[in-house]
């Protein structure tokens, strides 16, 4: 065990362990929010990402040209972030090309990154922050509008951070003992099942509502 002192601060080192403890020996809080407090969302798109509780939710389903648009937003931290999945645009061939040919990133601060475990780009300009992969010729994105931006910026990493691809055949929706916006359970026996991805989202439609 290793004992230093920081700026009043002592750090507690073992082997297995790290805590940071304040003077009087307390515990130094985690901003980082429990694994308990997130709600799971899989979405039918063919993704799974995990949120702080108390957020709001929209499948805007009204969108019939994307494969995905699922926003969170919370009544009291203005700003938000929305998942989406889309066609590839054109000339885009892969995340560099992407970055390339987006007009709203000119002038961004663009870093390499990951996201499900595949190469992305993150890109920041203003108060937006967007993560893209691509995978099966399809973009993958996550995107924030940090208008509170110490709250929105927990909540993209928690987002982008807990970002799954999810296989065909996975249940989709709020997934038990993780409730949607409102906080209520959803009963796996009606949730739906992801289909065969599909060339167009009219026919993801078709295949979903029979």
């Amino acid at each position: 065990m290793v004992i230093a002192a920081i700026g009043g601060i002592y750090v507690v080192t073992t082997k297995s362990s790290q805590e940071i403890l304040s003077p009087g020996g307390n515990e130094v809080p985690s901003s980082a929010p429990k694994t308990e407090d997130l709600f799971t969302w899989n979405d039918e798109a063919g993704f799974r990402i995990q949120y702080p509780k108390g957020l709001s939710t929209d499948k805007n389903e009204q969108d019939n040209e994307n494969y995905a648009h699922f926003a969170l937003t919370h009544k009291d931290h203005p700003g938000s972030i929305i998942v989406w999945v889309k066609d590839l645009p054109k000339g885009v061939k892969d995340v560099a090309s992407w970055v390339k040919l987006e007009k709203s990133f000119a002038g961004g601060t663009v870093i390499d990154s990951t996201l499900g475990g595949e190469p992305a780009k993150k890109v920041s300009v203003g108060e937006m922050l967007t993560i893209g992969t691509i995978s099966e010729n399809l973009l993958f994105s996550v995107e924030a509008t940090l208008t509170d931006k110490e709250y929105w910026s927990d909540v993209f990493d928690t987002v982008s951070g807990s970002f799954a691809f999810i296989s065909e055949g996975a249940p989709v929706g709020p997934q038990q003992g993780a409730g949607a916006g409102s906080g209520g359970d959803v009963d796996e026996d009606t949730s739906e099942v992801i289909p065969k991805r599909v060339e167009s989202k009219s026919c993801v439609h078709k295949i979903i509502d029979g």
